[in-house]
């Protein structure tokens, strides 16, 4: 198999493992199989690193993402089929990236079958019913319809960060970029880890669409940053009004610390910016 194609099939395994540790209730067992997902995407980031130092072309395409799952245990073993179905299509060398991925995932599929051994990490999934309800939380219509748009464009732009700060990293050979786009990629891991909960809890849990190439293979590094922080300002305006619709302390709170965090983006944005005109 080409390495793009093992590239998009990581692809596919790293977001299968990301929202399925997404949909589970267990706080332990979500931290668990949350961190096997971010060690999925350091593989992603890797694979990409080798397709990029070589000068060959990539996209981050993906097919249908089969995470949905009754329950903990029908997670557990989806998850392990993918996972063995994964280390069918490394090279069979020694390369040390690829021994790696397979030593990961040994492990990965050795925590997953303890955890099918213990009767009490059986749970019900309950991350699709669409109950739209936040569970702790009294909003009327308004507030959970304000919520729940906010959520679903959110998740999707923090996806769309994630890959387009990846990508760019990919191709940067300043210190400087590198060290603003892997500041901002996190933050986006931590932004779609905090909305794709709350959208788990509110059974609309969904993997979102694919992204078009054209959005992280751009030519003007220095326009994208131009409407990069005109989007931040958007969602900064996005969480501000949320706070206010919503109209609950904690949650507000919520909303008011993730606008808070947009300032900072914008900021690194700024001094990303300042380099590439500096170099002019």
């Amino acid at each position: 198999m080409k390495t793009r194609d093992i590239l998009q099939k990581k692809h596919e395994l790293w977001l299968s493992i990301l929202f399925g540790a997404f949909s589970i209730q267990n706080e332990k067992l979500f931290d668990e199989i949350y961190d096997f997902a971010m060690i999925e995407y350091r593989h992603l980031s890797w694979i990409g690193s080798s397709l990029a130092e070589i000068g060959e072309e990539f996209d981050f395409d993906k097919d249908n993402i089969d995470f949905q799952a009754d329950n903990n245990f029908e997670l557990f073993e989806k998850l392990i089929k993918q996972i063995e179905q994964m280390n069918s299509f490394y090279p069979q060398n020694n390369d040390k990236m690829y021994q790696r991925f397979i030593s990961d995932e040994i492990y990965f599929i050795q925590k997953l079958r303890e955890y099918l051994s213990d009767e009490s990490n059986n749970e019900e999934i309950k991350a699709f019913n669409k109950s739209r309800v936040l569970e702790g939380y009294e909003l009327n219509q308004k507030q959970s319809d304000s919520l729940i748009l906010f959520l679903f464009e959110e998740a999707y732009k923090e996806y769309e960060l994630i890959l387009v700060y990846t990508y760019s990293n990919l191709f940067t050979d300043s210190k400087l970029l590198s060290s603003v786009f892997v500041d901002l990629i996190y933050e986006s891991h931590f932004h779609l880890k905090s909305f794709a909960r709350m959208m788990s809890k509110m059974g609309l849990l969904a993997v979102p669409r694919t992204i078009v190439q054209r959005v992280y293979q751009f030519d003007d590094l220095e326009q994208f940053l131009i409407d990069g922080i005109k989007e931040e300002e958007m969602a900064k305006e996005g969480c501000l009004a949320l706070a206010k619709a919503v109209d609950h302390p904690s949650l507000s709170n919520f909303f008011n610390f993730i606008n808070f965090q947009e300032n900072y983006h914008i900021a690194l944005m700024e001094k990303a910016l300042a380099h590439i005109r500096s170099k002019k």
